[in-house]
C-alpha cells in the first residue's frame, strides 16, 4: 500500500447525502475534512483542553463558540490542528488544498468551532 491508500483506509466513513449538487470546496469539507476531524477528534479535544485549563467554560452556546472561536486565534494552536488535519491529505487533496488554502483554512476553523462547542 502507497502512503494514500494508508489515509484512505484510516478515515471512518461518513455518510454524506450526495444527491445535492455541491460546489468542490463543500464537497472537500464532507469527503475529506469531515472524516479527518473524526478521526483526530481526541487529540484535537486535548489539545484545545491544555489550552482551555482552569478556565470556565461557558454554558450558553454563542458564549462558548465566542469562547472556543478566542482559543482558535491562538497562532500556536491555530497551526497545530491545521498541520495535524493537513498531514492527513492524500497527494490529490493537497493539491487541492494548495489552490483554496484561504477557504478551506476557513471550512476548517468552522468546522472545529462547532465539534469543540459540541463536546465541551
Amino acid at each position: 500500500m502507497d502512503r494514500d491508500e494508508i489515509i484512505l483506509s484510516w478515515r471512518t466513513h461518513i455518510q454524506i447525502d450526495n444527491t445535492r449538487i455541491s460546489l468542490d470546496e463543500e464537497a472537500f469539507q464532507n469527503n475529506t475534512l469531515r472524516p479527518i476531524l473524526k478521526f483526530q477528534n481526541e487529540i484535537i479535544l486535548a489539545i484545545v483542553s491544555i489550552e482551555i485549563n482552569d478556565r470556565t467554560i461557558p454554558s450558553l452556546q454563542q458564549e462558548k463558540l465566542d469562547f472556543i472561536k478566542i482559543i482558535l486565534q491562538n497562532n500556536t494552536i491555530k497551526q497545530r490542528l491545521l498541520g495535524m488535519i493537513v498531514a492527513l491529505f492524500t497527494k490529490e487533496e493537497f493539491s487541492f488544498y494548495k489552490l483554496h488554502d484561504t477557504a478551506i483554512n476557513k471550512r476548517i476553523s468552522q468546522l472545529l468551532v462547532k465539534r469543540l462547542a459540541d463536546q465541551l
